[in-house]
């Protein structure tokens, strides 16, 4: 079975090919981000400003591993 690449932008302009099968599953990637993401929306709310670059943040470490958000 051929394996399927996703190609993903990174920040620079550069793009990165991840193969389907080494792609890992979107729970065990950027931990970091998401915790601060999701405390700051917890403790501040959804529409909080300050909140703002923490989930751009953690959208950006997202499609870096190829998930598009």
């Amino acid at each position: 079975m051929p394996l399927i690449a996703n190609t993903s932008e990174t920040k620079d302009g550069k793009n990165t090919t991840i193969p389907s099968g080494d792609k890992p599953k979107p729970c065990c990637v950027c931990k970091d981000e998401k915790a601060a993401r999701d405390e700051c929306l917890l403790f501040n709310g959804v529409d909080a400003d300050k909140c703002k670059p923490l989930i751009a943040a953690y959208k950006d470490c997202m499609k870096g591993f190829g998930f598009d958000m």
